[in-house]
């Protein structure tokens, strides 16, 4: 976030160029692309990944598609298994797909590209890009056809939303999303509308799940699950509420005007989006459909600020050069009256029309000799017709046509003077675009200073800036926030590094007092074995049970090698396994298809191991400390004071590798 922030300045903002437009989204996505590819378990699925990538590629071609994935997906993977089995290189694979056709789009299309990159970083798009994978594949499929969602292109949008399908299913959504934002303006009729049917949908939501599992009883089994009968908390909706409010503010205060089928499809994506966050407060499974709404905002809202940025210049340069030399913001215009311009021209014309048919009949009854004076009721007698009807001369117009005559002459001509008044040319949308801006003032000054382009730019540029950098750190911080025992948002955990140089110093920051707890609390198996080279203080004593290695990744095998555990990283699954690891060194280390054992005093205690397929035992003394669990099992002493500091599984025989700790899982 740092760079992102730093660098927008001298390479956007000052003296801006393609060139160093391109740097700069290659400089942010590059850094983004290393901490995706040099991750190491971070993400809820990450090892679901890798464990459905080996099953993917264990199968023969024609059996790949009894895999329950997206066909799209299950190809991918099985190409990719076609040339490497290297989870890191899975992964970077995984983040090229998903990153470039971003950058790209940000690149290319978007009005401000460090917010938009900051958009994307904070709203957790990035981070889903860590765990949702294939969701992720998805969204940048349907991202990458933003040119013609803003074209309404439609044949183009529901093609490369059947592309996405092929990823993931759930982008389905954005077809409903996408006809009904373009159908239906948002107007405050609309928005009325929208707002009784999702507090109705609110309320009677497990009715409405009820009825479809009737529809669909297969997904019955599903009701009683947490992620259908839990919601997040209502604070979850802050940012997404937000956001709606600033797309709304633009759309209904001249953004609307200026761009009025952007502005109604991505306002409407906005209203969507907040809808859809709203429900996951009931169900939070149902969050997952916001992103695709939601990532099309990183694009629009940056759109919105650059409006308001642009009416800043505007206001800006009409001070410095009257509009009457013929320079400035409002070509070959002369706006003699400010607020009559930044009228629509119907709306100008339609303030006069009562008006003018008034005249008009009056004019034409008091020129025709032959219609009676209206004035003098007494001339009505002398017709014979029937009471409200005038005369009419033979082959004469009626009254009726000779009014809508007039009145159409008379609007010709207020066209004709208010485009040659007003800048013949412009249509209405392109009077209310930016370079054509100009502040009017209303002579109250507290309301001229609120109105003032320079106060309403400032004002939304620090609300959206400023609600992203804190959904940032309230992801990082969720448990401050909420009292909760998870400290993450979407999964966000701590960073590990597959590179070694990141986790070595990562480990030397934290307090030497702190060192034994923050093992204890550990469950990951990289950063466990991390904290057991890294602590000179730790004997550690490592004794499996059946199968130790068919669940190891390519992340694990690396640190495992950096420790110098080589037997351990040669063995086959069908052996048993006993290490001493001392102060960051390995000094004892065996593998052998038959049982193994070790009796030897360390640190003041006898030590007895013994490892085979039914059993684990490190006895310390006359006391058995080990685990027992498949996998391998770790007890760790204190080399100053020779107590035991923990004991863990891990299961290394599954790709999960799964910490327990008196059998529970950590």
């Amino acid at each position: 976030m740092a760079v992102v922030l730093v660098l927008a300045y001298p390479l956007l903002e000052h003296k801006p160029s393609i060139a160093k437009k391109f740097c700069y989204v290659m400089v942010v996505f590059v850094c983004m692309l290393y901490i995706s590819i040099l991750r190491y378990g971070l993400g809820n699925d990450y090892y679901s990944y890798i464990y459905h990538f080996n099953v993917i590629n264990s199968l023969p071609w024609s059996n790949i598609f009894n895999i329950d994935f997206e066909p799209g997906f299950v190809i991918m993977d099985k190409l990719i298994g076609m040339f490497t089995t290297d989870s890191n290189i899975l992964y970077a694979i995984y983040a090229v797909i998903i990153l470039l056709p971003t950058a790209y789009i940000i690149f290319r299309y978007s009005e401000n590209i460090w917010l938009s990159t900051v958009m994307f970083i904070s709203l957790t798009f990035f981070y889903c890009s860590l765990s949702f994978i294939r969701q992720s594949i998805a969204l940048s499929i349907v991202f990458l056809a933003y040119k013609y969602f803003v074209q309404r292109k439609h044949f183009m949008v529901l093609l490369f939303i059947f592309f996405a399908c092929l990823f993931h299913s759930t982008v389905v959504i954005l077809i409903p999303v996408y006809l009904l934002s373009v159908l239906i303006k948002p107007t405050w009729k609309s928005l009325t509308v929208y707002g009784v049917l999702t507090l109705l949908l609110y309320l009677f939501s497990m009715d409405v799940i009820n009825l479809a599992v009737r529809i669909l009883p297969q997904y019955e089994r599903y009701t009683q699950l947490s992620f259908i009968t839990q919601g997040f908390n209502i604070i979850y909706i802050i940012v997404p509420g937000i956001i709606f409010a600033v797309a709304l503010f633009a759309h209904f205060t001249g953004y609307g005007k200026a761009y009025p089928m952007k502005s109604a499809l991505f306002t409407n994506f906005a209203m969507f989006n907040f809808i859809i966050w709203l429900m996951s407060t009931k169900h939070f499974v149902i969050e997952r459909f916001s992103m695709y709404p939601y990532l099309f905002l990183i694009m629009f809202i940056p759109s919105v600020v650059n409006f308001y940025r642009q009416r800043v210049g505007a206001y800006i340069y009409n001070k410095r050069h009257p509009v009457a030399e013929g320079e400035g913001f409002i070509p070959d215009s002369s706006v003699a009256d400010p607020e009559r311009v930044n009228m629509a021209e119907a709306e100008v014309i339609r303030a006069t029309r009562d008006e003018d048919e008034e005249k008009i009949l009056a004019e034409i009854m008091a020129e025709d000799s032959g219609v009676p004076n209206t004035d003098d009721e007494s001339e009505y007698d002398e017709y014979d017709g029937e009471e409200g009807e005038l005369p009419q001369d033979d082959g004469a117009k009626s009254i009726a046509d000779r009014i809508a005559e007039n009145v159409s002459q008379t609007i010709s001509a207020q066209e004709e003077n208010y485009s040659e008044e007003y800048d013949d040319g412009l249509s209405e949308e392109e009077r209310w675009q930016p370079q054509h801006y100009e502040f009017r003032r209303t002579g109250k000054k507290l309301l001229d200073i609120i109105r003032h382009p320079v106060t309403v730019y400032a004002f939304v540029l620090t609300l959206v800036l400023g609600v992203n950098l804190w959904y940032n750190y309230f992801g990082l911080n969720v448990d401050k926030f909420l009292n909760a025992s998870s400290s993450s948002f979407h999964g966000v955990m701590p960073y590990r590094s597959i590179f070694p140089g990141y986790m070595e110093w990562s480990l030397s920051l934290e307090k030497a007092e702190d060192k034994d707890n923050l093992l204890r609390a550990e469950g990951n198996l990289l950063s466990y074995l991390y904290r057991l080279k890294e602590n000179e203080n730790y004997t550690a004593v490592i004794s499996s049970r059946g199968d130790a290695v068919s669940g190891l990744n390519t992340g694990v095998r690396g640190i495992i090698k950096n420790l110098g555990m080589n037997k351990f990283n040669q063995m086959s699954s069908t052996k048993n396994y006993i290490a001493i690891i001392k102060s960051g060194k390995v000094e004892y280390e065996e593998t052998s298809a038959d049982t193994l054992t070790y009796d030897k005093d360390i640190l003041g205690h006898k030590i007895k191991i013994t490892s085979s397929r039914e059993k684990s035992e490190i006895f310390i003394d006359d006391k058995d400390c080990s685990e027992n669990g498949r996998g391998i099992n770790i007890v760790v002493l204190n080399n100053s004071t020779g107590e035991v500091v923990d004991r863990i599984t891990f299961k290394t025989y599954y790709v999960m590798l799964t910490g327990l700790r008196n059998g529970v899982e950590v």
